[in-house]
């Protein structure tokens, strides 16, 4: 279990996480929602260590975060390859320096996706690049997946096929979160819905008791939208 215990981390602007806490588990997908400046890329941030925190604890499974990144899939648009390289030897590279990576899972990635792995990555196009990003990422073998806005440079119908391959090939045991401000490309594969505000958790719901209850995301998300706040 993955747990954010009144964790706050203000910016200059006042914007940030403000006493925030969360329980994500194994097995499960949630999708983290708001719009932009709500705080969802500095929830993403605090979890991986990456900035610090003013106030709370994250830990996983009872230890820091920090001790165990080799389990951990940080998945973003701008990409952790190297652009000279080609896939193959990306994926050669990824074998070489990290024990759990698995090659031949990456290679299957890269087949389904029909991403070419001879041509030099700088010269592929940006989805074509986000596809070898995701298919590295995904091949970790990695307990905790963690996506930021990534599906932003794939055209609207590879989106939901993209997301979809990926979730059903992830073992039971993996905790994965997909932070991301559009619905459409999520609402299909996630199990939980955590929606903020200003730093603030306003929803956290199951998908299940969403759709019992009659709504969709779109009408979760409404009343936090910018227009709705005037």
């Amino acid at each position: 279990m993955l747990k954010l215990e009144n964790v706050k981390r203000l910016y200059y602007n006042n914007r940030g996480l403000r006493n925030t806490t969360i329980e994500f588990h194994e097995g499960e997908i949630t999708g983290i929602l708001g719009r932009n400046g709500s705080g969802k890329t500095t929830l993403l941030k605090a979890i991986l260590n990456l900035i610090p925190l003013d106030d709370g604890l994250i830990t996983w499974n009872d230890k820091a975060v920090e001790e165990q990144f080799d389990k951990i899939a940080f998945i973003t648009e701008d990409g952790s390859y190297f652009p000279y390289m080609s896939p193959k030897e990306y994926g050669e590279f990824l074998t070489l320096y990290y024990p759990a990576f698995s090659k031949d899972r990456y290679f299957d990635f890269l087949e389904q996706f029909e991403v070419s792995k001879t041509d030099t990555i700088r010269t592929l196009s940006k989805g074509q690049q986000l596809k070898v990003e995701i298919s590295a990422g995904f091949a970790m073998n990695a307990k905790l997946i963690i996506l930021d806005e990534p599906f932003t440079t794939l055209d609207v119908y590879a989106k939901e096929d993209t997301v979809r391959q990926l979730i059903e090939q992830v073992k039971e045991d993996v905790i994965i979160l997909i932070s991301t401000h559009n619905i459409e490309e999520i609402e299909a594969v996630i199990d939980r819905c955590i929606v903020l505000d200003d730093g603030i958790v306003k929803e956290d719901i199951m998908m299940d008791e969403l759709n019992e209850s009659g709504k969709d995301l779109r009408a979760l998300l409404d009343p936090y939208r910018p227009a709705a706040r005037k």
